[in-house]
């Protein structure tokens, strides 16, 4: 029977279970309710080599978690349905791990690779942490769940053809997957067949937006093709969701708006409705909007003022 020990987390009064493991010890489970979790690097003099699958399993409260730079391997569901977890750090190096470490963490936000305050800077400017949070949770690749290779040329090229795997699926996919299931039965915008791609869009076009304003080593067939997907769901279209997200979600971040403009989502027909939804925005937006037509439009308007009615 495995020897287990209990060591208290701190100030939450949380515990961590831990058993013999190899050259030190492993977590085996936590028990508690904080929120933000740090394990230790070592115990009685020995490393924490690992954490055990299901190790925090369902923990509800959890934020944020972070690894010391003395764990080597990862168990199968680890953090699984740690549904509040946003923020993780994990050891840049090789990591043994398990399968479906992160599944049903829907609001993990990001994977920060530890290093130096500067390193840790400069991989956030980057938006690899975000990433690395994406691939196991969205794009559903946890062959990109690489400490070392990430960032590399070869893995950005794999994460960005995952990316345009995502924007090429039906927009309805996995919607029947739902109802064979049984989950007709739930109520809720995501189960309806109307608003289902309605929300799938959305989702494909919140990794768009990250991608253009994270552009690191991005390739120019791979920037045409995630402009022109934001292009076919601006304002005017069928499905405006590309415009619909900034206002319902970011209606105040200029940056959106940059990226919306750069992707030539701006025209001349949605220009005054696009102004409109912007009533309630920051004078600085509705400023920026403003300049845009006067530096893109105003000179056709210019050139109008001359032709003659022969």
């Amino acid at each position: 029977m495995e020897q287990e020990m209990i060591v208290n987390t701190g100030g939450d009064g949380g515990q961590f279970v831990v058993i013999p493991y190899k050259k030190g010890y492993a977590v085996k489970r936590y028990r508690g309710i904080g929120e933000n979790i740090v394990v230790p690097r070592e115990i009685e003099g020995k490393p924490i080599i690992a954490v055990e699958r299901k190790a925090f399993l369902s923990c509800k409260t959890i934020r944020q978690i972070a690894l010391p730079d003395t764990i080597e391997e990862i168990g199968d569901w680890a953090f699984a349905h740690a549904e509040q977890l946003r923020t993780i750090t994990i050891p840049h190096h090789v990591l043994g791990r398990g399968k479906e470490l992160f599944l049903g963490c829907k609001r993990l936000r990001e994977i920060v690779l530890d290093g130096t305050d500067e390193e840790k800077v400069l991989r956030a400017s980057w938006g690899l942490g975000r990433m690395l949070a994406l691939a196991v949770t969205i794009l559903h690749d946890y062959f990109l769940f690489d400490p070392v290779d990430t960032g590399s040329d070869e893995w950005v090229r794999r994460w960005d053809e995952k990316l345009m795997g995502l924007i090429a699926l039906d927009d309805l996919d996995g919607f029947e997957e739902l109802w064979t299931c049984g989950e007709e039965d739930y109520e809720g915008k995501d189960y309806d067949i109307k608003s289902y791609p309605v929300e799938k869009r959305k989702m494909k076009l919140r990794v768009v937006y990250f991608r253009l304003m994270h552009p690191y080593k991005i390739d120019n067939v791979t920037l045409d093709a995630l402009r022109k997907y934001l292009l076919g769901h601006t304002k005017g279209t069928d499905t405006p969701e590309a415009w619909e997200l900034i206002i319902e979600e970011h209606r105040n971040d200029l940056e959106y708006y940059r990226v919306f403009a750069d992707s030539g989502c701006i025209t001349e027909e949605n220009f005054d409705s696009l102004l409109e939804d912007m009533k309630d925005c920051s004078a600085e937006i509705r400023a920026y909007l403003l300049r845009y037509k006067e530096e893109h439009f105003a000179a056709k308007d210019a050139f109008a003022a001359f032709d003659l009615d022969w």
